[in-house]
């Protein structure tokens, strides 16, 4: 039972660090097209990442099956020991890397400390390596050149139409409405209602109606959706492997998958409202210099194709499609808008992240299982 519980600690103590590292991943380019504060960002993302982690119960339970046994060929999976030497590994690389503000994959993170666990318990025989290859390793590599292909290629296919939609905003007007009624006196007479009514216009158009203080434009309203949807993908993808990490333990307390999910997405939002601005900070100024219609772009592509790799169980990491996307939306300015020291420093990160959770994690394994 006290392994159990401490099972389920160190899992909802990986989704806390998840929530701090990877908040940022859904509305960087908000703060980044300076659409919203750090701390509106923050929030915004939170709670659409909160309502992905729900959701993953239904969409992507075939990914805590991948995250927790399948990957590991050897009896020892099944010991209390395995998935907390597999958290503590993954938990202590994603805070330093919080710390120290760098973007890096929880995904990659725990394939890390799952293979480093496996192989210390059973040798190079203790992981499947076909299957970690296909379903993991290769999905993790391409996604970041795929995204930054991809929103490349998109700012430059809807950059006319969103140019022109960006001269249009949504806003509130009165209308009258005439009622006519019937008085004591007996004669008809008509009575104005003034009514709100949302409309669109051009942003000229509400400028001279007074009303440009409280429109919104429609390019901007994109932005926010797609942040939206960015979050919610992250949420509904990285959900079901930190699930995973609880969901022996869960069993033999009799905790539902629900409740394991549910507890992951609080703990989730606890992680990114706390310490998410470090993070975020990285990706929305020290990656590329965009403006808001690259920012949608960037935010656009990088929701659809996580979305897209969640329905069909694959685990993407989002740290690499969003920057990614954000790189190749940079590189529509041209290539001195992106920082390429940044980059640089980022996939570095992503190089030490495997070996880095890998070595964590096998030290826990060998101190706990003795």
């Amino acid at each position: 039972m006290m392994l159990a519980l401490l099972t389920i600690a160190c899992a909802a103590a990986v989704a806390g660090a998840n929530g701090a590292n990877d908040v940022s991943k859904g509305v960087a380019t908000l703060v980044g097209s300076r659409l919203a504060t750090y701390t509106q960002a923050v929030r915004w993302g939170t709670l659409w990442t909160v309502a992905g982690a729900v959701s993953g119960l239904i969409l992507t339970t075939a990914m805590v099956k991948t995250f927790s046994t399948a990957l590991v060929a050897g009896e020892f999976a099944g010991s209390p020991a395995f998935p907390i030497a597999v958290a503590a590994g993954t938990f202590l690389w994603v805070v330093v890397a919080s710390k120290t503000g760098l973007p890096v994959s929880t995904t990659h993170a725990l394939t890390g400390a799952i293979v480093g666990t496996a192989v210390a318990a059973g040798g190079i025989g203790g992981v499947r390596w076909g299957l970690a290859a296909k379903s993991v390793a290769l999905p993790l590599a391409f996604s970041p050149f795929a995204s930054a292909l991809i929103a490349y290629a998109t700012h430059a296919i809807v950059s006319r139409p969103l140019a022109i939609a960006s001269r249009y905003c949504i806003c509130a007007r009165e209308r009258p409405l005439v009622m006519a009624h019937l008085p004591t006196g007996g004669m008809t007479a008509a009575r104005g209602l003034m009514l709100p009514v949302v409309i669109v216009e051009t942003t000229q158009a509400c400028a001279e109606g007074g009303t440009l203080e409280r429109a919104v434009r429609l390019i901007d309203a994109a932005q926010w959706i797609a942040s939206a949807a960015l979050s919610f993908a992250r949420g509904l993808n990285d959900t079901p492997k930190i699930a995973a990490l609880a969901a022996v333990a869960g069993m033999s307390m009799g905790i539902s998958a629900p409740a394991l999910f549910i507890g992951a997405a609080i703990a989730m939002a606890a992680g990114g409202l706390i310490a998410g601005g470090r993070v975020t900070r990285t990706l929305a100024e020290r990656v590329a210099d965009i403006d808001p219609l690259e920012g949608l772009a960037a935010s656009g592509v990088a929701a659809t194709l996580v979305l897209a790799a969640s329905v069909v169980a694959l685990p993407v990491s989002t740290t690499h499609v969003v920057s990614g996307a954000i790189v190749g939306a940079g590189l529509r300015t041209g290539a001195d808008a992106v920082h390429w020291g940044t980059v640089w420093n980022m996939v570095l990160a992503w190089i030490v992240t495997v070996p880095a959770a890998a070595i964590g994690a096998a030290i826990v394994w060998v101190t706990v299982a003795r």
